[in-house]
């Protein structure tokens, strides 16, 4: 297992963010604006969240450069990098849920979150049967209700 300096890892995480933040500002760009009047038409949420996350970014940097030119050589803070298992977990969750949001359309919203919650849930370990059917059960209908009774968005 290697270990990884936590102000490094944080100027790390903190740019992949700021990285991650350019190419949705590029992308929110490209939202047709359609015929609204008002300053919140389809492209206001994704800048907040662009926004948001880059400001949230930039403070993580300087928090990591702040402690590095403090703590100078003595008392640096180490954390431990993921073993091989960990990382094979966060690969296989990643095809998950690039397999959830392609079967999201073509299977429907119910079917699918139900077999992706259950599927993640494995997947971190989870092995009661009432929590791992009775919870993606519930949360799957209560957020199928909030948001097509509650809201009236409608849900594939």
């Amino acid at each position: 297992m290697t270990d990884l300096r936590e102000s490094k890892a944080d100027i790390w995480i903190g740019g992949g963010l700021l990285a991650f933040c350019a190419f949705a500002a590029w992308r929110t760009l490209r939202i047709k604006q359609g015929f609204t009047t008002s300053i919140a038409g389809p492209s206001f949420v994704p800048w907040i969240m662009v926004g948001a996350t880059a400001v949230l970014a930039a403070f993580l940097i300087l928090r990591a450069l702040r402690r590095q030119r403090a703590a100078g050589a003595d008392g640096v803070a180490v954390i431990a990098m993921p073993d091989r298992r960990t990382l094979l977990r966060l690969g296989v969750f990643a095809l998950l849920l690039a397999a959830y949001s392609a079967a999201f359309f073509p299977i429907g919203y119910l079917p699918a979150t139900l077999v992706t919650f259950v599927l993640g849930l494995l997947l971190i370990g989870e092995r009661k049967p009432w929590l791992l059917i009775g919870f993606p059960v519930v949360m799957t209908g209560a957020v199928y209700l909030a948001f097509t009774e509650l809201l009236s968005v409608w849900l594939p």
